[in-house]
């Protein structure tokens, strides 16, 4: 496996964790304040790898462009904001399998843009996955806003179209990670701080910190890290359907830790995933006929 295809597969395992922890987490601390450490050992530990690899001095200057500034805010800053507000608002499985459903979205791009059969076969599996996700929706009371749960569902579907653009966008943007996602975090940091204290809620103890923390430097800064590294050149177009192994690895932690489900539920899910290991096969199969038919010529 080549050093791309590992990156990938790292930002997956760690993203397949994010949930569990901010299960955790989230009964510890207030969302805002959540957010607020997470991005915060976010910047440090991205500060810390380009002090590290450019020098301190780097810290100072070489921002990149606005509009690739702009990129990380959606990408990293929109998703994880989103992401969270779904987690705190619905219930966290539903609001998992949701969110993490972003390749559907890269899916339906690649359909738009690369029109080969690969694609076509991953619009047709997007399309029921969709459904999927609309089961999901639809799992607990129906269409009412009871609660927040429905808003905080639409907060997920916003934070996987969030994430589905940065998968696409990074792969154009000759910038480094570290780069892109830094203005990204320090801006999160000091938005989900000032909305805290605007919201006037208490701090917890530091001993209920933790959790946040390792959000921070593992899913957010490291898995993020990974996958703009994988996604750069053509890995966005490659590696993407690694992404459907996120919402399966972490919706089985979430069970395992003991979260209910409905049986709609269950069915929404298994269709996403269904679609998940669908574009990963149609994507082998597609890759594997050209090489079949070039191994056939040389004879």
């Amino acid at each position: 496996m080549k050093a791309p295809a590992l990156a990938a597969v790292g930002a997956v395992l760690l993203w397949s964790t994010n949930a569990f922890a901010a299960k955790y987490a989230l009964a510890d601390l207030p969302v805002l304040q959540l957010l607020t450490l997470q991005f915060g050992a976010a910047t440090l530990a991205l500060a810390a790898m380009r002090a590290v690899q450019r020098g301190p001095r780097d810290l100072a200057g070489g921002w990149p462009a606005p509009r690739h500034i702009l990129v990380g805010l959606i990408g990293l800053t929109g998703t994880i904001f989103l992401q969270y507000l779904a987690f705190d608002l619905a219930r966290i499985v539903e609001a998992n399998v949701i969110a993490y459903a972003w390749p559907l979205f890269v899916a339906v791009w690649a359909a738009a843009v690369v029109r080969n059969l690969q694609a076509r076969l991953g619009l047709l599996l997007a399309v029921i996955g969709f459904a999927g996700v609309g089961l999901i929706f639809d799992a607990r009371g129906g269409l009412s806003f009871a609660g927040g749960m429905q808003l905080g569902y639409i907060f997920a579907v916003a934070s996987a179209a969030c994430m589905a653009f940065y998968t696409v966008a990074s792969s154009r943007i000759p910038v480094s990670g570290d780069r892109l996602m830094l203005p990204a975090t320090m801006l999160g940091t000091i938005t989900a701080f000032g909305l805290g204290l605007w919201q006037g809620t208490p701090w917890p103890a530091p001993a209920a910190w933790w959790t946040a923390l390792y959000i921070g430097v593992g899913p957010m800064a490291a898995g993020f890290g990974l996958w703009t590294w994988a996604m750069s050149g053509e890995g966005a177009k490659r590696l993407a359907p690694v992404g459907y192994g996120t919402p399966l690895l972490s919706t089985v932690l979430l069970l395992l830790s003991g979260e209910s489900f409905t049986p709609q539920t269950l069915v929404g899910a298994a269709m996403v995933m269904v679609c998940s290991i669908g574009v990963l096969a149609a994507d082998r199969l597609t890759r594997a006929k050209p090489v079949a038919a070039a191994a056939t010529s040389r004879r």
